[in-house]
């Protein structure tokens, strides 16, 4: 009898969890349109700017409002 109950109520946990959803879960990002808010060519020329480095260290601090890397000595 006591597994009965034990394995009603876990059945009635897995139910629950499985099937109760969320009304206000987050849009997926998948999803978004390319015309958001986002500076593509910016992001762009910065994604370039990084991969192009000729160190690890001349990108190491970079992001808005950060000034140019000083010139390679």
């Amino acid at each position: 009898m006591a597994y009965a109950v034990v394995l009603g109520a876990a059945a009635l946990i897995l139910g629950w969890f499985l099937f109760s959803g969320r009304d206000d879960a987050p849009e997926p990002t998948l999803g978004r349109r390319a015309d958001d808010d986002v500076d593509h060519a910016t992001l762009d020329a910065a994604e370039r700017e990084v991969r192009d480095a000729p160190s690890e260290e001349a990108v190491r601090d970079w992001g808005p409002g950060v000034g140019k890397a000083p010139p390679a000595a």
